[in-house]
């Protein structure tokens, strides 16, 4: 079992050489700090709703995978609120809320999801958001869980509802550091019957929802324990334009700007909407909270939101590729996958031993792990773990809170390149996404000594390879073609 040291330096690099022939790239670390990270995770939403009534060894088990060293190792959990489901037609998508009516609660309600919630708690994860697409349907505008809106004025009483769930898991233990009180404003979900929870919040109506939560958590002690998270829109190229419709007023009250990508943007417009932000909010912390589905190559052409379950290592190199675009290009502290854990597998692994490892056209990309959809008539409770988990784990085993990232020089260093430091130790996460091997000839600050590596391909998951060679500041790092590896330096003569 890997451990992680926690005052390891982390540096990942990772280098495309789309359509070149195998080669010698040479790269150098800079001692610069680029960025603070805080967290790498995912999403708790819907599939606690199933999961909970498996077998309680596999529910253990998924929790290990999710949140222990030897599984992902995240740092980030996004428990989901619920609005109670009025009007959904997925149950699946529709969890149950605590809230009665003004200050009465239910919190044996959704037990689903406070089960993983504890979950997230008991395995120690530092960084917990309860993140809500609607208010409790009696606080929305047609007494539902979608399609309807929020009511101009209403913003205290929401508010007192969000403090007040967010303070009794607190009082009970678990650390919700992060309340997101509108997810994906910009859509409704609409119209009814939904296939999911959502609650449109016009860009004039996003300040009094959070100068509301900003003032009820202030009123009890709160603001500096708990932070705001806004406004989550779903694509970078509409956040920047509502910005000033509501950011100038509440900006001192946001802890983070966080977003959704499911315009899939390009590196121009990616940075282009992190200077945007930036500009808007005076420097805050940019989030990158949501995304899934796509298909496309590992050097990330064909990106774009679409059906289709591709397990495989391509894929998962593809969307390892949008970790980087966050890290690097947007220079982005923090990153959570959609939903972790998925039924969209499109397939009958019961009736196919390949169904969870052969893409197909009719599942989703939307999960690093998968369970079959018809588990609750074939007794099927097995879990499907795809090529995403293993090349998450890259960043969730080492990019840790507080961890730091160092830009990395040189001819051949491009958008892929990320390095980040603390005090102990240096570890490199290379991807190479062309079907040639490679090898980085890499130039360190200082005096390193490596140790051992980690390689995720089409054949390895997450397998111990042999050290990187080299000796003072100077080593050599293999690249296996479409490949994700991570080698291990401690910061020190061998």
């Amino acid at each position: 079992m890997f451990l992680y040291y926690s005052y390891s330096f982390i540096l990942t690099v990772a280098l495309t050489f789309s359509g070149l022939p195998a080669k010698v790239i040479s790269a150098t670390v800079s001692s610069t700090v680029a960025q603070t990270f805080l967290g790498v995770g995912g999403s708790g939403a819907w599939w606690p709703h199933d999961l909970f009534t498996f077998p309680d060894s596999v529910r253990q088990n998924l929790s290990s995978l999710l949140f222990s060293e030897s599984g992902l190792g995240l740092s980030s959990y996004r428990y989901n609120l619920g609005s109670g489901g009025v009007d959904v037609s997925n149950p699946v998508r529709a969890p149950q809320t605590p809230y009665v009516s003004a200050g009465v609660y239910n919190f044996s309600a959704d037990p689903q999801g406070t089960y993983f919630l504890q979950q997230a708690s008991n395995f120690g994860v530092p960084g917990i958001t309860m993140f809500i697409n609607s208010a409790p349907a009696p606080l929305t505008s047609n007494k539902a869980s979608c399609a309807g809106q929020f009511v101009t004025g209403s913003g205290a009483a929401y508010a007192t509802y969000m403090v007040d769930v967010a303070e009794h898991w607190r009082e009970a233990g678990i650390n919700i550091s992060y309340i997101s009180p509108m997810n994906e404003p910009d859509n409704s979900f609409g119209p009814i019957p939904c296939g999911q929870e959502g609650m449109l919040v016009e860009p004039s109506q996003r300040a009094e929802v959070v100068s509301s939560l900003w003032n009820e958590l202030n009123s009890r002690g709160l603001s500096s324990a708990i932070g705001i998270l806004a406004d989550e829109t779903s694509s970078t190229g509409v956040a920047p334009t509502e910005y000033p419709a509501w950011l100038p007023e509440v900006v001192d009250m946001v802890a983070h700007l966080v977003h959704h990508a499911y315009d899939f943007p390009s590196d121009t417009n990616y940075l282009a909407y992190v200077n945007a932000a930036h500009a808007a909010s005076n420097g805050k912390t940019t989030w990158m909270s949501e995304i899934c589905c796509s298909l496309g190559t590992p050097a990330g052409t064909g990106r774009g939101y679409s059906q289709g379950f591709d397990p495989t290592i391509n894929n998962a190199l593809m969307f390892a590729g949008l970790v980087f675009q966050s890290f690097v290009i947007g220079g982005e502290a923090h990153y959570d996958f959609w939903t972790l854990v998925s039924n969209a597998i499109g397939c009958e692994p019961l009736s196919s031993s390949t169904c969870a490892t052969t893409p197909n056209s009719n599942g989703w990309t939307d999960g690093m792990i998968y369970y079959d959809p018809d588990y609750a008539t074939n007794g099927n409770h097995e879990l499907y773990l795809v090529k995403h988990f293993w090349t998450y784990k890259h960043f969730g085993n080492f990019v840790k809170p507080g961890t730091q990232r160092h830009p990395v020089t040189g001819s051949d260093a491009n958008e892929y390149t990320l390095i980040v430091s603390n005090s102990t130790t240096y570890n490199v996460i290379a991807m190479n996404p062309n079907a040639t091997a490679s090898t980085i000839s890499l130039t360190f600050p200082e005096t390193v000594c490596g140790t051992t590596g980690f390689r995720t391909s089409a054949s390895e998951d997450f397998a111990t390879i042999a050290a990187a060679t080299g000796s003072g500041s100077a080593w050599s790092l293999p690249l296996s073609a479409t490949s994700l590896t991570t080698y291990i330096f401690n910061r020190k003569a061998c």
